[in-house]
C-alpha cells in the first residue's frame, strides 16, 4: 500500500499547524518524520489516521483519493496509529484490549475471545513481539504495553503503521528491541512512519527522512549519508554546532582555602 498526502493544510483557529504538506509513504519502507516538538508532525499523522480532517488537500491510497470521516474509516482503509500515550484498559487482558472496539462484522465474525487469543499469539510470533494474550495490562512493563498497541493495529489488518514518538517511554534495551520489531514489519511489506525529534534514532532506523518545520516539509535526507548537523539545520532553520568547547574544571578560591 502506497500513501500520498497532497497539499495538506490543517488549521486550529488562527494557528496553521500544517501548511501545504506533500508527503509520500511507500510499502516496505520506514519513513522517519523528523521535527522539533510543535513542528506539526503528530497533527499531520492525525490527519492521515482520520482523527483530524484536513482543511485543504487530499489523501491518496495507491493513487486513488480517499475521504476519512473518522478514525474508523482510516482503520478500515488499513491505516493504524500507535500513539505516544497508550489507549489501553489497565485491568483488562491483552486479548480483551485487542478486541475492544472491534465490530462483529470486522476482523472477527463475532467477538470470540479464544479466537482473538490465537490471533494475538500468531501476530506476536510472526513479528517477535513476545506478548502473552492473557497478561493483565497493568502488570506488564511499558515496553510490552507498547507491543500490545502494535498488535491492536495489526489485528485490524493495518498495512500502514504510524508510530508517534515511540521511544519516549522505553529503556535503551527496549528501544533496540523496538527497532527490530519495526524492521520486521517493514520487511513484511508494511509502510512505517516513525515520528521523532531524535536525530540518532531516525538515522539508525529510517530508510528515508522527511523534515517538518513550522508545519511545512523543508527537506529530505538519506540516513546513509545525512549528518546530524544537516538534519538539525533543517529542523531549526539555522546552523547548529555539535562541538562544544569545555573549559577545564578549576577550584574557586573559597574551596581551595578550606
Amino acid at each position: 500500500m502506497d500513501i500520498e498526502l497532497r497539499g495538506i493544510t490543517k488549521r486550529f483557529g488562527a494557528v496553521v499547524a500544517n501548511s501545504d504538506v506533500n508527503l509520500r509513504i511507500g510499502a516496505g519502507e520506514i519513513l522517519g518524520l523528523l521535527g522539533e516538538n510543535g513542528a506539526g508532525k503528530t497533527t499531520l499523522m492525525n490527519v492521515l489516521s482520520g482523527l483530524y480532517r484536513a482543511d485543504e488537500g487530499e489523501i491518496l491510497i495507491d493513487g486513488e483519493p480517499v475521504h476519512f470521516e473518522g478514525a474508523k474509516d482510516a482503520i478500515h482503509a488499513g491505516i493504524g496509529m500507535v500513539h505516544q500515550h497508550f489507549m489501553l484498559v489497565p485491568v483488562f487482558t491483552v486479548a480483551e484490549n485487542v478486541v475492544l472496539g472491534v465490530e462483529p462484522t470486522g476482523v472477527l465474525d463475532h467477538l470470540d475471545l479464544d479466537k482473538a487469543r490465537d490471533q494475538v499469539r500468531s501476530i506476536s510470533s510472526e513479528h517477535g513481539l513476545e506478548v502473552d494474550p492473557d497478561a493483565i495490562i497493568e502488570e506488564i512493563p511499558v515496553g510490552t504495553q507498547q507491543r500490545v498497541e502494535i498488535i491492536k493495529v495489526l489485528f485490524r489488518s493495518a498495512n500502514v503503521l504510524i508510530f508517534d514518538e515511540p521511544t519516549a517511554v522505553l529503556t535503551p534495551q527496549e528501544v533496540t528491541d523496538f527497532f527490530g520489531i519495526v524492521r520486521s514489519l517493514r520487511d513484511a511489506g508494511k509502510a512505517i512512519v516513525f515520528i521523532t525529534h531524535k536525530l540518532h534514532e531516525v538515522i539508525e532506523v529510517a530508510d528515508r527522512i522527511s523534515v517538518l518545520r513550522a508545519g511545512k516539509i523543508v527537506g529530505e535526507g538519506d540516513p546513509k549519508t545525512a549528518t546530524d548537523a544537516e538534519l538539525a539545520e533543517m529542523m531549526v532553520g539555522r546552523p547548529v554546532r555539535f562541538d562544544v568547547d569545555k573549559k577545564p574544571f578549576s577550584r574557586c578560591a573559597s574551596s581551595s582555602a578550606r
